[in-house]
C-alpha cells in the first residue's frame, strides 16, 4: 500500500510512544510486522539546542527503515529551523505531535494546545513542509473536549500535511474511555489527504475491525504493542486472509534477548535493563502466576540478573499454560 509517497507492506503502523519507542524497540516493532515506525515525540527546541537526551531520543538504527520523526512545538520559525536540521537524518516523513495531552506540553504551547489555535497550527505545518525535504504527516486528537478536526485539518491540508493520523479521544480523555471511531469514518469521508486511524486497535482483530468500520488507510497502534510487538504482523496477516501466526514463548524470549543486548551495544547497562525490564513487565502483565518473579524483574539492577529472572519467568508461565 502507499502511505505519503512510501509504499508499505501493510496498514499496520507502530504509534509513537513517549519511553518506549527507543531505536531497539523500533526495531522490534518492525521485525514483528509494523509497516512503519515512529519515533517519540523529539522537542524542536532540544533539537535546535543538540541536547543529549533529544539526540538520543532521535538515533537510528539499520533495518528500522522506513521510520518516521516525530516532532513538537509551537513556534513556526522554530519548527522550520529544526526540520531543516532534521532533513538530514534517514527518517523517511517528519511526523508533528498536534495530540499531546500531557500538561508540561501543552503550557509550552504545543502538542494538543495548537488545536485550539487552528490558524498556528497551519502555520506550524506550512513551516515543517518548507524545510523537512520529505513527506510531513500530522497525528492530532479530536480537540480538547469536542471534535474540532473539521475546524484544524482543512488548514493542515493547504499547508501541505501529506497524511493525517487522528487519535480519536479529546485532550480531556487522555487516555481513558473508549475512542471515537465513527469520528475517524466522518474525517475520512471529506478529507482529501489520507488518513491514518488510532484508538482502540489494541490486536490484530481489532486493528482490521478498524479498518472496516472506519475505511480509513492505515491503523496506528501503540498501546496494544507493548504487550505483543508481534501483533503488527499478526493484523497484516488477517489482512492478507492469512492465518495469524506468531512466535512461540521460547522465540519470544530469545527476541527480547536479543534487543536487550542491542540496547546495551546502543545506549550502556542502564538503557539495556530500562528496554529488557520494560518487555518483561509488558509480557506478563495481566497474566496469572509468577507474581514474586515479577517483582524481582521490577527490583534488578543489571542484565545479567534480569537475563536470569527472564528465563525462570518464561518457564513458570509455559508451564502454568500448559
Amino acid at each position: 500500500m502507499q502511505l505519503a509517497g512510501l509504499k508499505l507492506d501493510s496498514p499496520f503502523l507502530a504509534a509513537p510512544m513517549a519511553g518506549v519507542s527507543s531505536p531497539v524497540w523500533r526495531l522490534m516493532a518492525r521485525q514483528g510486522g509494523a509497516a512503519l515506525v515512529y519515533t517519540e515525540m523529539v522537542s524542536a527546541v532540544g533539537l535546535l539546542r543538540r541536547q543529549p537526551q533529544t539526540l538520543r531520543l532521535m538515533r537510528s538504527l539499520p533495518g528500522e527503515e522506513p521510520a518516521a520523526l516525530q516532532l513538537f512545538g509551537a513556534d513556526p520559525e522554530v519548527m522550520g529551523r529544526a526540520a531543516a536540521l532534521a532533513a538530514g537524518l534517514d527518517y523517511a516523513i517528519i511526523d508533528l505531535n498536534l495530540g499531546c495531552p500531557v500538561r508540561k506540553v501543552r503550557r509550552q504551547g504545543a502538542g494538543s494546545a495548537l488545536l485550539d489555535d487552528p490558524v498556528r497550527a497551519a502555520e506550524v505545518t506550512a513551516a515543517v513542509v518548507a524545510n523537512a525535504g520529505r513527506p510531513v504527516t500530522v497525528k492530532l486528537r479530536l480537540g480538547y473536549d469536542a471534535d474540532t478536526t473539521e475546524e484544524v485539518v482543512p488548514g493542515l491540508v493547504r499547508a501541505g500535511a501529506a497524511a493525517i493520523c487522528l487519535h480519536a479521544r479529546t485532550v480531556r480523555q487522555g487516555y481513558s474511555g473508549q475512542a471515537d471511531w465513527e469520528a475517524i469514518a466522518r474525517l475520512k469521508s471529506w478529507c482529501p489527504l489520507p488518513v491514518i486511524g488510532n484508538g482502540d486497535a489494541k490486536d490484530a482483530a481489532s486493528a482490521n475491525a478498524m479498518l472496516a468500520a472506519t475505511g480509513c488507510d492505515a491503523v496506528m497502534i501503540g498501546r496494544g504493542a507493548l504487550a505483543d510487538p508481534w501483533v503488527f504482523g499478526q493484523a497484516a496477516d488477517l489482512w492478507a486472509g492469512r492465518e495469524p501466526g506468531g512466535p512461540s514463548a521460547g522465540e519470544r524470549l530469545a527476541a527480547y534477548k536479543r534487543h536487550a543486548l542491542k540496547a546495551l551495544e546502543l545506549g550502556g547497562q542502564r538503557h539495556a535493563v530500562h528496554f529488557f525490564r520494560q518487555c518483561l513487565m509488558n509480557h506478563t502483565k495481566g497474566r496469572a502466576g509468577a507474581p514474586s518473579l515479577r517483582r524481582a524483574v521490577g527490583m534488578a539492577a543489571d542484565l545479567e540478573r534480569l537475563m536470569a529472572l527472564a528465563d525462570e519467568l518464561f518457564e513458570r508461565l509455559e508451564r502454568e499454560a500448559a
